[in-house]
This record gives structure tokens, C-alpha cells and sequence, in this order.
């Protein structure tokens, strides 16, 4: 426990193999993007090969860039969006956090290989425990101690927590609280001169904070210094190589802290007050990065510009470059700048010839010969080690001012994506983002291929809201808000035309083309579905047919689409292509409503043709016939991330893909609710927004809210298909979902009231024998699931009074209450076995269902009116009305009964003088009032 124990892995992954993708069924292998928003860090300890650390979501970035080819190892550790970096000295030790869940360390060396993939070795969860914020952390520059800084709110105070990570406690070493006036923390930096590395300082909204660690007396101290007047402060850092510390503001203000002169200096943890020395007025726009290196100070702002002062804060040097972009990071390699390094010398007495030296050492000069001079009079070299630069719009800049080399590096995330699609025959990948950028990826070689700038109108409502590529891959297709849509031909990256197609001004949801690749469907915000047509090398519009309120869509064939809507409706539409046909051409043949309370959220043709699967809220998976739009089949789905979205198949194999909230499901066909048929990783902390696959590389492809990069995911089969092998059979699997499994009460329970069904008195004859078989009639299925937990409406049993009143339509909003009746009259058998019975009633009911508890029964009983006037008690009168008036209508002396024995007190005052009670529901004078707190509680 005292040291930090090394970890050796085992020659134990495959060639070109990763062992977590051999448990997982989808792993992150790249990223399209970075987060421009979190500060990256160089950690290189060479010159000739740059090494990263990025964020992007809730995944960091490890990227190697040796001159010739760039490698990036995306890292999946955190649940929430990455929001801080930091490394120690050495760069090998880099710690992580996320908005509150945990702070991460990672080792980038393990077992002393440098290019092994990075481990986490310590983790910190809930720091600031239940709804603290992680503002800041930072290592110490000799990597012993770790710094966190957030918590409490604003209003109470930020507080600071230190650890001596190596040690592994789960509870900080110290903490302290900050002024609450100061407001949020920024950032945390640790002095880098030796004999003060325990000593830190805090930038925060509106102050500075120094401290130090005690680590004799394991305590924390702090120091503010007197207020100046100053606001906005961004970031401060200690001068190297002097007691002095510099603070960079929003308004441009450089602000210096030198050390209290009245107070001697103390020992190593002690605070060593600071005091305000000088502020100066540099820039007119906000200055965003300070550091300190080789004795000078740089600045980066939204200017642009990059400027090199002295430790005296005089200026010696700067640049810009050609297109002016805020500078949002600064990143120092960790390897100094040597000025001069002489040749070596022959030994006396060695009669060896000279090795000969490469053709690069031979030609190396003195630095200070090359190196830009400053403007002082003495016109010295301005010598420092090469940095990185990162901008506000996602470029990375690799920069070296002593050789004048500026190199652009890894991929540009300019803007938060909006929409993306993948090539169907190349491996190749398209993305838009919000400044209407499109870029083209090599999915081989992980590279920009291509790119183009859209000229979207920003002020009405221009970006790119949905990208599709054609069946054959020649065309691409973009939909924009104010109802553009941009043609582009995707393997030159040029629009195709002289502009855009409009045809509406609104929100273009969706575009989708057809199986030939001849028609084009947008829809609109408007609910409006547009057909377009390729007519030679231009597009034109034929058809437009109002809709609902679409949801998905997609081709059953060349010439006719389905698609479902938030009303419930399954709608069938065609293409009509004949010129001689007096015929419109785009027209709706069938429309069928599909749900009776759920609303479906995305659907897929099922291998074959035949079938379609429809995804609804209620957690549910059901199979239509494609033509007809039968109901076939009620399976449960997911139950633990919300419903099911964006369903797509993998070409000819037995698997489909989708996601949910956060997380991207791997689903093996058919599909008959067994819970271990579908495997999940984590896909997102906030919300996917998007799924594509592409079988070229066996990938999918996601992105989510807020998102400036695109996820590739590698698609693995094996574990779903060992999950599935040691499930077992029948029954094995799906008793799983009920409580105490297999073996468990709740199963012998159905199990007895199974068979207690068949001797029954409706079902026994007199004195005639009773058998028991393992099958039930299907006319009693209903029943038993009631019985079982499951209750159904009254509409779901009585079929044939149901087909007889949903001829009126008024009724035919019930028609699809009767899935489990034709579900099982699909069967072809009048007998169902206790499996069959068990596997209907883990599919049909409620998933996620739970008792009502109080508060919905008391809102159940205000909605229909069924309370007093102030609202406090129920009128059981009133109820008994409307119980027999409302949805299924109930017997009034039926729901009398079920009163008189659920509330016998409230039935008690009631008795006239002759000793006869009054029936409730039929006296006037009756006033059977109970408190709706009783009421509610008696149901739960």
C-alpha cells in the first residue's frame, strides 16, 4: 500500500486483436474529432516524435505522431463528458475527470513499454460525492499528490481535496473550503521550481487563491490575496525560477503576485503570502492561456496571436499566423531546447577512424545562429522548446518559432457534428457539422480525404440537419434547416448544380433514397413527404403527399416505403413511374394504426422481405406482416436505457444493431424476448443521436449531443453468441426476468396456478374425471395471466365483440388492443404449454411495470374528477358513477362490493333509523367521503 505497484501484462492479445474486444461486442477503435472545449496536453519526450492526450465526450485520446503516420488510442473511462487533463513532469502518469463521477489515473508506460496501450491504475469515484462537480484536478509535478478542486455550490463554496494517490486511500489526505465569493474553480496549477512543488495556486471566476501542502503535517493551507478590482480571471501560473506569479484575464489584463516582502520565508509547505505587485493592460481581447518555459512567459488570446514575454513581463517576441483563430491551449513538450551541442572530439592516442555520423548531425548548427531575435536592443535569441497550440475552432498546431516549423496536426473539429452516413461499397465516411462543413474519411487509413465548405446561411437556419449517401454510392444527399437541400457528388466533394433544391422553408428530418438510387424522399417539419426525381445529371421534385407526424421510414421495395408517426400509424406509400398513368406520383396506399398507448420509434425489414420490426416506448419489439400490417409478434426489448432507435441490420447475417439513450445494443435474429440475445456497451453520456454501419470494415458508427467527433465502433459476434450458448434452453433464459429465477417462489407459484386452471369450476363437468394436461385452452390464457400479474383490458379478451364494434369508427382506435388474442391464433393450436403461456406473458406485459404507488392513484382519482371541491377527499359516489361510464365500464354493484369491503368504515355512518343501509351509487343522500390519503394508500 505505501508505493505504487508495477503491472507486467502478459503476451496475451492476438495480432492485430485487442482483448477487451474479445469480451465486448462493439469496441471503440477511432474517432473522427476532438473536444476543442477541454485543454489537451503534450507529452512528448522527444523531439522527433509527438505524443497527446486529447479528450473527446466521455473517451480520451492517446495520439502518436512520428512524422510519417498518425496512431490514436481512444480510451473509453469515464461516465460522464471528460472536462480536465493533467500530467505529472514526466508525462507518464495523466489524470482525467468528468463533470462529477470520477477522477482517473492512467499509466501511459505500463510495465515500462512505451507504446503499450495506457491503463487506468487509481480511481476516485464522487470525489465531491452526490451532485458535487469536479471543476479542476492536476498531479503534482513529481506525481505524488493529486489536487481536485469543486464540489459545493456557489453559493457554499468550492472546496479543495488532495490525495497521495499512490497510497490508494479512498478518502482524501485533507480538504478545505474556499470563500464562496471567489465563485467557480478554473484551473489548478503546482509550482514547478524545486523546494516549492507543494505549493499550488487556484484561478477562480472572480480570484486567485495560493496554497501548499504540509506533507509532515498532512494539512492543506491557503492564502487569498487583497482584491484588486479584477473579474474574469482565466488562468494563472507561477514564473519560473522566481517568487512571482502571473494571472491572465477576459479583458486582457495581465496581473503579477510577487511575495510578501514583511513576511520571512518559511519552510517547504508553508504559504508564502502573495501580494499584488503590478497589473498591465496588454491586450484588448481576452487573453486565455498563460505558461511559464525556459524562463519566459507566453500568452495565447482570442487575437490570434502567441506572445513570449521575459519573467519581468517585458515583451520579446510574437507571431500569428495567416488565419486569425482564438488559441484555446498551450502544451509545452516536456524535453528542453538545447542551444548548442558541441562535436565530439578525438582521443588522443586513438588511431580509430572516425565513425561516420549521419548526414542530418553533420549539418546540425548552433540554435542561437537560427533562432528569432527579440526586439530589445541587444536583439537576443529567443530560444524555447517546441509547443502545441490548439484553437477555439479544433485545430491542432505543432509549433517550433526556433526553426520556424508550424505543422497542422491530427483531425480538425471545428464545430459540433450535426449529421453523418457511411459510404454503402467504400469504406468511407461523411460528416457535417454545424459551420456546414462536410469532410470525407478513408476509413482504411483513418485519414481526411476530402473536403468542402457549404455556404450556409448561419442567421435563417442553415446547417446541415441530415446527410444520406445513395444505394449506388454515387450521390449525397443533405437536408438543412431552413429547407435547403444540398446534392453533392461525394467523390469529387463538389455540389452538384448551380444551387440547392427548396421546395419548402422548413426543417428538411429526414432524406432517404430509394433501393435504384433514381428517387429521393425528404420530409419535412411540416410533415410533408417529397419525392424527387433524377432526371439526367439534375433533380426535380414530382410528388408531395401530407403525412403524419413521421418518426422512421424506410423502402420496401423500389417504388413503394413505409413509415410509422408519433399517431400510431403504420403508412404505406408508392411511386408511381408510369408517364401514360392519369396517376399522381407519389400517393399513400394503406394506412393502419399499428399501437394502442405506445408510440413506435423506429422500425427495420426483417431478412426475407416479409416482415417488419417495429421498436415502440413501452419497451416492447413487434413483428408485422409487411403488406397486410398484421400484428405477428410481441417481444420485450431492452428495458434498462428507454426504447430502441435507429434498427439496422447487418447484411446477410443474423444480427441488428440499434441504440437507446446511451448505450449501442448488438441483437441476435430471430428475436423471441430472450434477455441474453443482445449484448450493450455504453455508447454516450449524455444522448446518442445517430447509428450507421458500414460492412466494408465491420464497424458502426454513432454520435451523440454535443458531440465534435463521430465514434467507429468494431462489431464483434462471438460474445453475443457465448452468452447466448450458455443461457440454456426453454425456459432456462427467460426465467431470468422473474423473481428468485428458475427454482424460485414466483415461478412454482404460476406453475401451480397453471394447472389449478384446468380443475377449476368453470372447466370441471359434474362428477366427471379431471385430467391434467400440460397445455391450457387458449380461452382461458386471458384469465390465467391476470391471475399471474399481467392485467389486461377487457378488449383483449372479448375478440369477436371487438371485431364487431371496430367496424364503426369511432371504434377503431381498439382494433390493436387484440395482439395477444391474434398472436395466438397464429399459433393454429387451440392449446398453449405452460412455455409457450410463460414466454406471452414475460413479452406482453409492462416492462417496466411496478405497482402504482400513492401519488398515482391520488392524481389518477383528481384527473377524472372523482374528489371533493377542495380536493382532500374522494367521493365514492362520484366514483361509482364514473367507473360505470368511463372506458370499461364497470357494475355498479360490483365496484359497490369492492368499496364496502376496501372502506368498511366509510359505510358505517350511514344506517337509517330502521336499521337498513343505504346502497351506494343509488341514494341521494349518500356521502361516503374518505380522505384521499386513505384512499391512496389502502390501493398501494
Amino acid at each position: 500500500m505505501g508505493e505504487l505497484v508495477e503491472y507486467n501484462p502478459k503476451d496475451d492479445t492476438l495480432t492485430g486483436d485487442n482483448i477487451h474486444h474479445r469480451c465486448h461486442p462493439l469496441h471503440l477503435i477511432w474517432l473522427s474529432g476532438f473536444n476543442p472545449r477541454v485543454s489537451l496536453l503534450n507529452v512528448s519526450t522527444a523531439r522527433d516524435r509527438k505524443e497527446l492526450v486529447l479528450a473527446s465526450g466521455n473517451t480520451l485520446l492517446f495520439y502518436c505522431y512520428d512524422g510519417e503516420r498518425e496512431k490514436i488510442v481512444p480510451v473509453v473511462g469515464h461516465k460522464n463528458v471528460v472536462n480536465m487533463l493533467g500530467c505529472d513532469e514526466s508525462g507518464r502518469f495523466v489524470v482525467s475527470s468528468d463533470c462529477s463521477y470520477c477522477i482517473n489515473v492512467w499509466d501511459r508506460h505500463v510495465g515500462g513499454e512505451i507504446n503499450h496501450h495506457p491503463i487506468a491504475i487509481r480511481t476516485i469515484f464522487e470525489p465531491f460525492k452526490t451532485k458535487g462537480e469536479i471543476g479542476a484536478v492536476t498531479l503534482s509535478r513529481d506525481g505524488k499528490y493529486l489536487l481536485a478542486g469543486g464540489g459545493l455550490t456557489p453559493e457554499q463554496g468550492s472546496q479543495l481535496k488532495l490525495w497521495s494517490w499512490t497510497v490508494g486511500n479512498d478518502f482524501p489526505d485533507d480538504t478545505i473550503t474556499l470563500p464562496t465569493r471567489l465563485g467557480r474553480i478554473k484551473t489548478i496549477h503546482f509550482c514547478g521550481d524545486r523546494g516549492r512543488r507543494n505549493q499550488f495556486v487556484v484561478t477562480l471566476e472572480s480570484g486567485v487563491v495560493f496554497g501548499a501542502w504540509d506533507s509532515k503535517e498532512q494539512k492543506l493551507s491557503i492564502q487569498v490575496p487583497k482584491r484588486h478590482g479584477f473579474q474574469d480571471y482565466n488562468e494563472t501560473v507561477f514564473v519560473e525560477c522566481t517568487d512571482r506569479a502571473v494571472s491572465v484575464t477576459g479583458a486582457g489584463i495581465a496581473v503579477l503576485w510577487s511575495n510578501d516582502r514583511k513576511v520571512a520565508s518559511g519552510p517547504e509547505g508553508s504559504v508564502l503570502r502573495k501580494e499584488f505587485l503590478k497589473y498591465l493592460h496588454l491586450k484588448y481581447a481576452s487573453i486565455n492561456v498563460v505558461r511559464s518555459c525556459d524562463e519566459k512567459i507566453v500568452t495565447g488570446d482570442d487575437d490570434g496571436e502567441i506572445r513570449f514575454y521575459d519573467n519581468a513581463m517585458k515583451i520579446l517576441y510574437w507571431f500569428k499566423r495567416e488565419d486569425l483563430e482564438p488559441i484555446r491551449t498551450l502544451s509545452f513538450e516536456l524535453v528542453e531546447m538545447r542551444p548548442w551541442k558541441p562535436a565530439s572530439e578525438p582521443i588522443e592516442g586513438d588511431d580509430s577512424a572516425p565513425k561516420e555520423e549521419p548526414t542530418e548531425k553533420k549539418m546540425e548548427v548552433n540554435v542561437e545562429d537560427i533562432a528569432p531575435k527579440d526586439v530589445s536592443f541587444e536583439a537576443r535569441p529567443v530560444i524555447v522548446r517546441g509547443f502545441v497550440s490548439a484553437t477555439k475552432t479544433g485545430k491542432i498546431y505543432d509549433i517550433d518559432i526556433v526553426y520556424d516549423k508550424i505543422q497542422e496536426l491530427f483531425l480538425q473539429s471545428p464545430s459540433i457534428v450535426t449529421a453523418f452516413d457511411v459510404h454503402s461499397g467504400r469504406s468511407e465516411l461523411c460528416t457535417c457539422d454545424g459551420n456546414g462543413r462536410f469532410v470525407v474519411y478513408d476509413l482504411q487509413t483513418k485519414a481526411m480525404r476530402l473536403a468542402l465548405d457549404v455556404p450556409i446561411q448561419r442567421t435563417r437556419r442553415g446547417r446541415i440537419t441530415t446527410l444520406a449517401y445513395s444505394s449506388c454510392g454515387t450521390f449525397l444527399a443533405g437536408g438543412a434547416e431552413n429547407g435547403f437541400v444540398w446534392m453533392v457528388e461525394p467523390n469529387l466533394l463538389i455540389l452538384a448544380g448551380s444551387g440547392p433544391l427548396q421546395f419548402t422553408c422548413e426543417k428538411i428530418r429526414l432524406v432517404l433514397f430509394s433501393e435504384d438510387s433514381k428517387h429521393l424522399v425528404a420530409v419535412d417539419e411540416s410533415n410533408t413527404i417529397t419525392l424527387v426525381q433524377r432526371v439526367k445529371d439534375d433533380w426535380q421534385t414530382i410528388g408531395r403527399c401530407v403525412t403524419h407526424r413521421l418518426v422512421d421510414l424506410t423502402f420496401l421495395s423500389a417504388n413503394d416505403f413505409v413509415s410509422i408517426g408519433e399517431d400510431r400509424y403504420m403508412v404505406q406509400y408508392t411511386i408511381n413511374c408510369d408517364e401514360m398513368a392519369q396517376l399522381e406520383a407519389l400517393s399513400i396506399v394503406k394506412r393502419k394504426r399499428i399501437e394502442q398507448s405506445a408510440f413506435p420509434t423506429a422500425l427495420l425489414i426483417l431478412p426475407g422481405g416479409n416482415q417488419i420490426l417495429v421498436a415502440n416506448d413501452q419497451l416492447k419489439f413487434k413483428i408485422f406482416h409487411s403488406r397486410s400490417f398484421d400484428i405477428l409478434h410481441t417481444y420485450l426489448a431492452p428495458f434498462h436505457d428507454g426504447p430502441a432507435r435507429y434498427l439496422r441490420q447487418l447484411p446477410g447475417e443474423d444480427y441488428f444493431l440499434f441504440i437507446t439513450d446511451n448505450n449501442i445494443y448488438l441483437h441476435h435474429l430471430p428475436i423471441d424476448g430472450n434477455p441474453f440475445k443482445y449484448l450493450a456497451v455504453r455508447g454516450h453520456p449524455k444522448r446518442l443521436k445517430g447509428l450507421a454501419i458500414s460492412w466494408t470494415v465491420r464497424c458502426a458508427f454513432t454520435f451523440g449531443e454535443g458531440d465534435h467527433a463521430v465514434s467507429m465502433w468494431k462489431i464483434n459476434t462471438s460474445p453475443l453468441l457465448d452468452n447466448i450458448r450458455h443461457a440454456g434452453t426453454g425456459l432456462d433464459p427467460f426465467c431470468t426476468l422473474l423473481p428468485g429465477g428458475k427454482r424460485g417462489c414466483y415461478v412454482r407459484e404460476i406453475l401451480s396456478l397453471f394447472f389449478y386452471n384446468q380443475i377449476s369450476p368453470k372447466n370441471s363437468d359434474g362428477d366427471a374425471e379431471l385430467t391434467l394436461r400440460d397445455a391450457m385452452n387458449v380461452q382461458d390464457v386471458p384469465n390465467y395471466m391476470r391471475s399471474i400479474g399481467y392485467h389486461m383490458t377487457e378488449y383483449e379478451v372479448r375478440m369477436d365483440e371487438l371485431l364487431h364494434i371496430c367496424n364503426h369508427k369511432n371504434y377503431v382506435r381498439f382494433i390493436q388492443e387484440l395482439n395477444l388474442c391474434k398472436e395466438m391464433e397464429l399459433t393454429g393450436t387451440y392449446f398453449l404449454t405452460f412455455e409457450e403461456v410463460t414466454k406471452l406473458f414475460l413479452n406482453h406485459r409492462i416492462a417496466t411495470g411496478v405497482p402504482p404507488n400513492a401519488e398515482d392513484i391520488r392524481t389518477a382519482v383528481t384527473y377524472i374528477g372523482a374528489t371533493t371541491s377542495s380536493g382532500n377527499q374522494v367521493d365514492l359516489v362520484k366514483l361509482i358513477t364514473l367507473l360505470a361510464s368511463m372506458g370499461e365500464p364497470m357494475e355498479p354493484k360490483t365496484t359497490d362490493a369492492y368499496c364496502r369491503t376496501l372502506f368498511p368504515s366509510a359505510f358505517e355512518v350511514n344506517q337509517q333509523d330502521d336499521g337498513t343501509v343505504v346502497e351506494c351509487g343509488t341514494a341521494a343522500d349518500c356521502t361516503n367521503l374518505i380522505s384521499i390519503d386513505e384512499f391512496a394508500d389502502k390501493l398501494c
